[in-house]
């Protein structure tokens, strides 16, 4: 209701409502014309009314508008109604709701201000034309209460309407209000659909990323989120090689078979604006149609059909890649989707650039972790056939010449010993091994492999075993057998004991490895602490094997107290190499 009130009494159809009431006012005049007493003749005074109301009506929108902007025209309409008062009878003039329609006007146009005012200036004007029509006619004026009682409605009535005018104005400027921020509020929401569909595709982005397991993979989904996710046609990504400093591996979405391949190119200025780009760090926008893109003639060609972004891509101060995204010639690049595609570049860059660390990382790692296998497996069989050869040799030598058939007999198990050093090399080196190594010839070979490193004297083991070692991965007991290899080649060399006792257990969780004797002993710090020294090399393998299998190794041996090695080993975690 309020709402139809407003649309009716809205300023631009002010005139037509006053324009209604003006001819309506002159109803009375019309029933009156034969009994009105004036100083001109009746029908001339309502000719003049009509003729009024013939131009108001007319060009009633002109008027309103001049109304607006100039209040001062209401005076002439206010002295047009006196002028009719005091030439149709004064108080006695059948025009007098007629005179009303100026202060109707402005009341609905000012609103109480202007309903007070024009009252104001009307009623001297109404008491001068009803003294001038009274002089003109008979002589009296008009009665008292009809002229209080029109008074009061010159005052009352542009009163009453200057209420609910003030009050639909109120309500008109709310609206005014209300639609403006409206208006704000579906632009903020445009704005927030815009940067949730941004954070929906960097979060999609990035959880697509976590899983992703290789480079091609992340440089896939990048371009996905670029095309699918924000809506541009193509788009294309290339990777810096850090090693070889070269820019390549350009990867296009959606896949077109006309997209040629390129060799990688050495990270310049002089191979286009793409290098340019990426060397600077700035991104930038092709449109002249003579720049060279990239120094690949075929590849060059097919990106110059297009207009495109070129973003570069860097972690920290690292080059990750460029990418590359297609822009529409007949659009122009909102702020909101150079903010997203910038967003996402970034975090296309954090994921590449990660990647690619993690690469680079896994690389170096498996270098350095193949350098520490071949050299514990080294140290773990050759060195200590070696050192079993070098120690026979220096028995032959003193036995010569007087025990020639026992040097001959001696050097012939030198030749098989060192035949399975060679044999050693090669595993090491090649990372072979059996995987049917059993209980039974892990004890057999540990025997076999002790004796031969402190000949010619003979080193007896002492087995106890639990659980079933032959259920254990092939890994994990290839590192069993390497790390009860070293403990025992240990106790042979340099405890002085005859023997020593090798305890293996196997339960659910873990396999536990002991090896002790009860030789001379040393001092686990001491010897530990000359870590660069080679003689004691063993000892540090011993606890680096733990380590990388999950377990740990500890070492209990006092001067002249015997020795223990304990190791335990988590069976959850498989060995990569032993």
């Amino acid at each position: 209701m309020l709402a139809k009130l407003e649309t009716l009494f809205r300023s631009d159809r002010v005139f037509v409502f006053l324009v209604v009431f003006r001819w309506a006012a002159l109803l009375p005049a019309l029933l009156t014309l034969r009994v009105t007493p004036s100083f001109i003749p009746p029908l001339s005074a309502l000719l003049a009314a009509s003729l009024v109301n013939l131009a108001i009506s007319f060009f009633h929108t002109r008027l309103n508008r001049l109304v607006v902007a100039r209040p001062l025209l209401i005076g002439v309409d206010l002295l047009f109604a006196a002028s009719l008062l005091t030439l149709s009878g004064g108080s006695r003039s059948p025009y007098f709701l007629y005179a009303l329609s100026p202060l109707l006007a402005s009341a609905f146009f000012f609103q109480m201000r202007g309903a007070l005012i024009s009252a104001g200036i009307f009623t001297p004007l109404y008491f001068l034309a009803d003294l001038l029509a009274h002089r003109f006619s008979d002589g009296q004026t008009g009665e008292a209460i009809a002229i209080a009682t029109q008074l009061a409605a010159i005052w009352l009535i542009p009163a009453l309407f200057a209420y609910p005018a003030l009050l639909l104005k109120t309500v008109h400027q709310t609206s005014d209000q209300l639609t403006l921020a409206r208006d704000q509020l579906a632009e903020q929401n445009v704005s927030l659909g815009a940067a949730h569909r941004q954070l929906r595709v960097i979060h999609e982005l990035t959880v697509l990323l976590q899983a992703a397991p290789d480079l091609v993979s992340v440089q896939q989904r990048v371009l996905g989120a670029v095309t699918t996710g924000l809506g541009f046609r193509h788009a294309v990504v290339g990777l810096v090689d850090p090693a070889r400093e070269e820019l390549g591996d350009w990867v296009l979405h959606p896949v077109n078979s006309s997209f040629p391949r390129a060799a990688p190119l050495s990270i310049k200025e002089e191979n286009g604006e793409i290098f340019k780009s990426l060397l600077e760090r700035k991104r930038h926008r092709t449109d002249a149609p003579d720049e060279i893109l990239i120094a690949q003639p075929a590849l060059n060609a097919w990106l110059k059909t297009s207009e495109w972004m070129i973003l570069p891509l860097s972690l920290r101060e690292h080059a990750v890649g460029v990418l590359l995204v297609e822009m529409d010639k007949t659009a122009v690049l909102t702020r909101a989707r150079e903010e997203a595609l910038t967003n996402v570049s970034n975090q296309a860059a954090l994921a590449l650039g990660t990647t690619i660390l993690c690469i680079d990382r896994a690389q170096r790692l498996a270098v350095e972790t193949e350098r520490n296998r071949i050299a514990r497996d080294i140290h773990d069989t050759v060195a200590q056939s070696l050192f079993g050869i070098v120690y026979s040799l220096d028995a032959c030598i003193t036995m010569l010449p007087h025990q020639a058939e026992d040097v001959k007999r001696e050097l012939a198990d030198l030749r098989a010993l060192a035949s399975n050093a060679h044999d050693e090399v090669r595993r090491s080196i090649f990372d072979l091994w059996p995987s049917a190594l059993t209980l039974d010839l892990f004890k057999s070979d540990i025997s076999a492999y002790v004796n031969s490193c402190c000949r010619p004297k003979q080193f007896r083991i002492e087995f106890e075993t639990e659980g079933n070692f032959d259920s254990l991965p092939s890994g994990l007991r290839r590192a069993v057998y390497r790390m009860a290899q070293e403990a025992l080649a240990n106790s042979a060399r340099h405890s002085g004991a005859p023997s020593a006792k090798l305890r293996l257990a196997v339960d659910d969780g873990e396999v536990s490895l002991i090896i002790s004797d009860a030789g001379r002993g040393f001092d686990p710090s001491a010897a530990l602490s000359r870590s660069h020294n080679r003689e004691h090399f063993g000892l540090h393998g011993l606890q680096e094997r733990a380590r990388a299998l999950g377990g740990n190794c500890e070492i209990h041996s006092q001067p002249n107290a015997g020795a223990r090695v304990s190791i335990r080993l988590p069976l959850e975690r498989l060995p990569v190499h032993a």
